[in-house]
């Protein structure tokens, strides 16, 4: 079996390493919006019904967790879902 690895130039050889460190990169955007549109999500469905959210609004908690990624939306989960959270 020959794979003909040493057939490839040098720039085909980059865009294969380019590609390979690129996918992770969007891997976690399309977590960030993921997490992000969830708790979009979640945060009006809580405002409708209970009125007002811990600290600030919908969109500013789902722009949190589109920078802040996971672990903001665990400090919103923590905040109105677990079961420290005041219902």
């Amino acid at each position: 079996m020959d794979f003909y690895f040493n057939n490839l130039n040098s720039e085909q050889v980059m865009v294969f390493g380019l590609m390979w460190n690129i996918l992770p990169i969007i891997g976690a955007i399309l977590v960030h919006l993921a997490f992000s549109a969830a708790v979009f999500n979640d945060a009006n469905r809580l405002q409708r019904e209970h009125g007002s959210l811990a600290f600030v609004n919908s969109w500013l908690w789902s722009l949190a967790v589109l920078v802040g990624g996971i672990f903001v939306a665990l400090a919103y989960w923590v905040i109105h879902h677990s079961t420290i959270a005041k219902h």
